[in-house]
């Protein structure tokens, strides 16, 4: 991950162990196949889609008791039994 990113990341989300487990969490959604929410190039990696995607305001997050759940900005008015939006 980009340092630049990190930091630029870190003035959205300014709670460290925040932006760690929603960096984590996105990463896996990427991962297991989701589709990026901005353009990518060749060299990005998972984790500088999360960041970008977080310092470009395309993520929503909201922490639940002990547990944060990620999802992408179309879906945050969607259904709230699956915390982790969706591709449709």
């Amino acid at each position: 991950m980009k340092t630049e990113l990190i930091d630029k990341a870190a003035q959205v989300v300014q709670d460290p162990q925040l932006l760690v487990n929603i960096v984590s969490q996105r990463v896996a959604q990427l991962n297991s196949g989701r589709s990026p929410l901005i353009p990518t190039t060749p060299h990005m990696g998972a984790g500088d889609i999360a960041l970008t995607e977080i310092i470009e305001g395309k993520l929503v997050w909201q922490k639940k008791e002990e547990s944060v759940s990620v999802s992408t900005t179309d879906e945050a008015s969607g259904d709230d039994d699956f915390p982790f939006g969706s591709d449709n």
